[in-house]
């Protein structure tokens, strides 16, 4: 009887830690979020998605090897942060934000018709002003959400493109 009620014991515990680790588990569907971090990835998606419309315009109106440099950057390094929010709002079950072309259409009529010069210098003053609403966007969210990675990301985007931006008044000066 008494070997029963250890055996039992055991299988009770190896039961109940496998139920823990499975809980605590580390897939995304599991981490933990709120309404902050699904609104920082909606809301940044369609931001990385202007800032990749406007860095689009630069391969045919720049011979400036910064401004190309600049524009192969942000457009790399912001699909793949695409990828990863649009992969968290998956496992989450919200919905990834269809493209807009609406957001900068402004600036990208702004940019069309010029090249060279005035072409670098317009893309430079316009994208730094976008990546400064960025700065903006990520500071938001490294206080107001609980998924650790979307926090890291904020925190990434603000030391980043604060750089960023700084380089570029030197390019402009």
């Amino acid at each position: 009887m008494r070997w029963t009620t250890i055996a039992g014991a055991l299988l009770c515990v190896a039961l109940a830690g496998g139920c823990a680790s499975s809980a605590a588990g580390t897939p995304a569907t599991m981490a933990a979020y709120d309404q902050e971090d699904v609104q920082f990835s909606q809301e940044m998606i369609t931001h990385h998605r202007q800032t990749i419309q406007l860095t689009q315009l630069v391969a045919q109106r720049t011979t400036t090897p910064y401004v190309r440099e600049l524009s192969q950057k942000l457009e790399a390094s912001e699909k793949a942060d695409i990828e990863k929010m649009s992969s968290w709002l998956k496992s989450w079950q919200v919905a990834v934000p269809v493209e807009d072309a609406k957001g900068v259409a402004k600036q990208v009529a702004q940019l069309t018709p010029k090249s060279g010069k005035a072409f670098d210098k317009l893309w430079l003053a316009l994208i730094s002003a976008h990546l400064d609403h960025g700065v903006m966007m990520a500071s938001a969210a490294q206080t107001g959400g609980k998924h650790g990675p979307t926090i890291e990301m904020a925190t990434r985007l603000v030391t980043e493109q604060t750089a960023e931006i700084a380089e570029i008044k030197e390019q402009l000066a």
